[in-house]
């Protein structure tokens, strides 16, 4: 019991400190931020630019995808899919139990076998449909 008001103790010490008086902004420092910077390239620059060759963007999604990071959908984000499907892979349990990322690899040995670039910017949460 003693852990527990403690803690509650300690978090309303923070919730206290935690107030809004304490920070100001400026609007000179945020034009200038916007006047400085500058425009994000589009997904499918994105995506070639890791090579520059669709190609080689197709490889690096493979190692990618089987060496683990394919069940949270990095190896997506590599050939230019929006961040959503990362959500997706996550909320399925790594691509439907790790049968989406699988499939993903097999299917990106055979583009790569057929030399096509066919899951550049796909959309789709299922690339292959």
């Amino acid at each position: 019991m003693k852990k527990v008001l403690a803690t509650l103790v300690a978090l309303f010490a923070f919730v206290a400190m935690a107030n809004a008086t304490n920070y100001s902004i400026e609007e000179a420092s945020i034009d200038a931020l916007f006047t400085e910077a500058t425009m994000e390239a589009s997904s499918a620059a994105m995506s070639t630019a890791i090579g520059g060759d669709p190609t080689v963007t197709n490889v690096v999604a493979l190692v990618v995808d089987w060496i683990g990071l394919g069940a949270i959908g990095i190896h997506r984000l590599i050939l230019g899919t929006k961040p959503i499907n990362c959500l997706w892979y996550f909320l399925t349990f790594g691509g439907i139990f790790g049968i989406i990322p699988l499939v993903d690899g097999v299917l990106l040995i055979i583009d790569l076998i057929q030399g096509s670039a066919s899951y550049l910017d796909n959309p789709a949460f299922i690339m292959w449909i």
